[in-house]
């Protein structure tokens, strides 16, 4: 099942059955898995909920509690909208082996192995790089316990953990315990992160050289029909106007992939529309948050290292929905512009009515959209920077 996937995609695939979120797994595990990571973030709620009630006069632990439960929601959203949307995943990833078996040629092979190699090589780098990032936020709190062995004094350290926690018991006594529960917490949400935006990031790329391929046939058939209508004005008229049928009838083939391709986009979307509105929203708010936390550990180095490991990892989620939602809008537009180029004018009348069906269609471009507001694109990338720092400068105030 899905041979061309498993071959194309196993990267993403190994990341998303970790978690049960495989649509074609068994039924027991992509049912008992993501209830198990969806109890375990959630069960973090009360404790976040009780350190804020206990530390509500202390703006600095308000603060603290405040970004852990917004970063819990964003783990929790991305695990449901999984759950959520499961047949249509199915959907996307059956369309996606499908494609594999209707672009066949060398042209189109070669455009979609181009484009799955970087969906590989960006799956192995981002996954490496947020595990990085998740081991250098967990290990850094360690560095006394490291010290009480390398370097022991009188008296211990004090131990501290990843996050903040409030469970109304001895830490001390309590801390391996807590440390994995907590640990167990930090690297489940950053496995569905990770595993999400991947495979999120391969259907868009996906998406994209599908375009890409219907763009280049463009090109191509409307070249050769420049170049055999010269060549035909000395043959015979019936010589013209088979040569003129072939191309026609390959130009009705590349509008069928056109619609192919189309039919994905839309597919894709309905999966990510209502969850991109939660996750930009949470996604400004962190940035937000951690700045405001930031300014109260300015002259801690371990801590604010370990708080710039959460801005890194949560604007490089940000840059990786709108840069694939940019992308795929820059390889739609593509298709207008090559249609566009093409010499008309030497063009049967048949072939012309196809062209222009081509360029009104085209001109609007595809997109990923937020809800229904606005596409996902490099613009909205900055408008969601630029209203995280508006509310880092208001939560300021707060704290003042």
């Amino acid at each position: 099942m899905l041979v061309h996937v498993q071959r194309e995609y196993n990267v993403n695939k190994i990341f998303l059955s970790r978690l049960g979120l495989w649509p074609f797994q068994s039924k027991l595990v992509r049912n008992l898995l993501p209830i198990v990571c969806l109890i375990l973030e959630i069960s973090y709620y009360s404790f976040e909920i009780l350190m804020l009630h206990d530390h509500r006069d202390d703006s600095q632990m308000v603060f603290e509690s405040c970004y852990q439960f917004v970063i819990t929601t964003a783990f929790v959203v991305r695990l449901w909208n999984e759950v959520w949307n499961r047949d249509k995943f199915r959907r996307l990833y059956e369309a996606m082996n499908d494609h594999w078996d209707i672009f066949t040629n060398e042209i189109e092979v070669r455009i979609l192995k181009h484009y799955s190699n970087i969906s590989r090589k960006f799956t192995i780098v981002y996954s490496t790089m947020m595990y990085l990032l998740c081991s250098m936020f967990i290990i850094i709190p360690l560095t006394p316990t490291f010290l009480d062995i390398i370097l022991p004094l009188n008296e211990s350290r004090p131990r501290i953990l990843a996050i903040e926690v409030e469970f109304r018991v001895d830490t001390d006594e309590y801390f391996v315990l807590i440390f994995c529960y907590t640990t167990a917490i930090i690297v489940v949400g950053v496995s569905i992160m990770v595993a999400v935006d991947a495979m999120h990031f391969t259907c868009t790329t996906h998406a994209c050289s599908l375009f890409s391929i219907v763009g280049e046939q463009i090109e191509n058939i409307t070249s050769t029909q420049h170049m055999r209508k010269c060549e035909c004005d000395l043959n015979e008229e019936h010589e013209l106007s088979r040569k003129e049928q072939v191309l026609y009838q390959q130009y009705v083939m590349c509008l069928k992939k056109y619609q192919i391709a189309l039919k994905f986009v839309d597919i894709l979307n309905s999966t990510h529309q209502t969850v991109a509105v939660f996750f930009l929203l949470l996604i400004c708010a962190t940035l937000s948050l951690i700045g405001v936390r930031i300014v109260y550990v300015l002259g801690q180095l371990e801590e604010m290292i370990r708080f710039t490991f959460i801005i890194v990892g949560a604007l490089l989620q940000l840059l990786i929905m709108c840069y694939s939602g940019q992308k795929l809008i820059d390889e739609s537009e593509n298709i207008f512009h090559r249609a566009y180029a093409a010499k008309w004018y030497l063009f049967s009348p048949r072939l012309k009515s196809l062209l222009f069906i081509t360029l009104y269609r085209s001109i609007v471009p595809c997109n990923l959209t937020v809800g229904k507001f606005c596409p996902l694109s490099m613009s909205t990338y900055a408008t969601v920077i630029r209203a995280a720092m508006s509310y880092f400068t208001a939560f300021l105030s707060f704290k003042n």
